[in-house]
């Protein structure tokens, strides 16, 4: 008996950016594959959770537009300080806090470091006129205006004179430092202002970006180039959005039934994404145990064909997936098959009924 081999469709046979649908050239170099990570370094992903199936100028536009959006906001880079996430560029960002002492009535910038150091910087802290410059900032701050400047006179060949004397080496600024006049701040106020609309829409731009990756490695190209990979293509980048294929539907903030976090392990220090499979097939992605909001995002097609193909053929096919946050040096992809979770019970009900509930708002910016 012969057997009639699969067909593939011509579109999705050749190799694709699973970003943009454009066919990747090697010969390119805004369409030649590019290495990315499905969850971004700088966010604690792994370097075992990537695909080669985008291009380098989707890539980086990515990296521009979504990534950095996320990671540098301040409820995410809050999250990196905890888990010490640096990325690529090997070093976690400072906090950045606008306040003043109210005490003092000093405006002042203050900086959380990635050890935890606190670092304030006055914002007049140097006021001229004419020829006299009065410095007025914390104490190590001052130590470095007055290297400056004194390296400054000494290449003109001047003399740097304060009040208590002319200031010729080291010995002199502690000198400076020791009799200047004192107002110690004590009570710093800080003045946190975040833009929820505009943090809300990189959020879940960050989170169509992960569906299309963990899409693509579960459920293979035949769904990454069909409906349902285009409707969240279609989403994917801010400012460009294809109407016809509508509105996507799921959730940035799920509340899901106990059996979820127990099944794939959803707890504060890890990532998890999983793919559901059910008649309604969705993503599920908790990033930070869901600290930050678990979304369940509809994928738009019906999976339990091929997951049920799997578990009959007993053909390894891992569906789940998750990344431990406190761990030195590579963060390793801990894997889940279907096997592992076909007995679990009814995944159903994970959306929200109404349409307007079931809309993720991707506000054009």
């Amino acid at each position: 008996m012969s057997v009639r081999p699969k067909r593939v469709r011509p579109f999705v046979s050749r190799p694709r950016c699973i970003y943009t649908g454009k066919l990747l050239d090697s010969a390119d170099e805004k369409l030649k594959p590019s290495h990315e990570h499905i969850v971004p370094l700088a966010l604690g992903g792994s370097n075992q959770f990537t695909t080669d199936d985008v291009s380098e100028c989707a890539n980086h536009r990515a990296g521009n537009e979504i990534d950095d959006e996320v990671a540098n906001s301040l409820p995410f880079l809050m999250l990196r300080h905890r888990y010490k996430l640096s990325g690529h560029r090997k070093k976690v960002p400072n906090l950045k806090l606008r306040g003043e002492f109210i005490d003092i009535n000093a405006p002042a910038r203050l900086e959380v470091t990635d050890s935890g150091d606190l670092v304030f910087e006055f914002e007049d802290e140097q006021k001229t006129s004419g020829q006299i410059v009065t410095l007025a900032s914390t104490e190590e701050r001052i130590r470095f205006l007055l290297r400056g400047r004194l390296a400054q006179a000494n290449k003109r060949r001047l003399s740097l004179i304060t009040e208590f004397g002319e200031i010729k080496d080291e010995e002199d600024i502690e000198i400076a430092l020791m009799l200047a006049d004192r107002h110690e701040g004590r009570e710093f106020k800080a003045k946190v202002t975040i833009d929820t609309t505009g943090f809300h829409a990189a959020r879940a731009h960050l989170l169509v970006k992960i569906a299309l990756g963990l899409g693509h490695r579960v459920l293979g190209p035949e769904w990454t180039f069909g409906p349902g990979g285009m409707m969240l293509r279609s989403h994917l980048f801010p400012g460009k959005k294809d109407l016809n294929f509508g509105r996507l539907k799921g959730t940035i903030n799920a509340d899901l039934p106990d059996v979820i976090p127990q099944l794939f392990g959803i707890t504060e220090d890890r990532h998890v994404m999983a793919i559901l499979p059910m008649k309604r097939t969705v993503a599920l992605i908790a990033l930070f145990g869901g600290q930050i909001g678990t979304a369940v995002i509809d994928l738009g097609i019906d999976s339990r064909r091929l997951l049920n193909s799997a578990l009959r053929n007993k053909e390894p096919l891992d569906c789940a997936f998750s990344i431990p946050l406190n761990v030195k040096g590579s963060r390793p992809l801990q894997t889940r098959s279907i096997q592992e979770i076909a007995n679990v019970g009814d995944l159903n009900n994970l959306l929200p009924e109404s349409r307007a509930a079931a809309e993720m708002q991707l506000r054009d910016r």
